[in-house]
């Protein structure tokens, strides 16, 4: 019975991680689109052309071979939630250690662990990363 509590509790938690989760990368979506037409006003303003930047992910033409070339999206947080486990319990880990043991791509899995370090949810160890003290 405990355990069927903690369980559920858990899956309260991880859907409460998923919200913000989302709305912390919309932000992050809303702040680069901001930036794009920030650069866009004032090369207007100035009478030049506005510098050359890379497409945000809204403004990147969407083809259908794009789309259908495009692999299917872990759900969020659960990427984040497969490297805490794969570290919970053992030493530093490598990012190419831990795409072994949870099955995510080892680019994926260095990206995320180079943020999870940047936010302090993981230490940079001398060889890999590990759970913070």
């Amino acid at each position: 019975m405990i355990v069927e509590q903690v369980k559920t509790r858990l899956k309260q938690i991880e859907d409460r991680f998923s919200q913000h989760q989302r709305l912390g990368d919309e932000l992050e979506r809303l702040r680069d689109v901001v930036k794009d037409l920030e650069r866009v006003v004032v090369a207007r303003v100035s009478g030049g052309h506005p510098p050359a930047t890379t497409p945000t992910e809204a403004a990147k033409p969407s083809t259908p071979a794009r789309r259908a070339a495009a692999p299917a999206r872990t759900p969020r947080g659960q990427n984040k939630a497969k490297i805490l486990g794969a570290l919970k319990g053992r030493g530093p880990m490598t990012a190419s250690e831990i795409a072994k043991v949870t099955g995510i791509p080892a680019a994926t899995v260095s990206t995320t662990l180079t943020k999870m370090a940047r936010t302090g949810e993981l230490d940079k160890a001398a060889r890999g990363y590990t759970l913070p003290r």
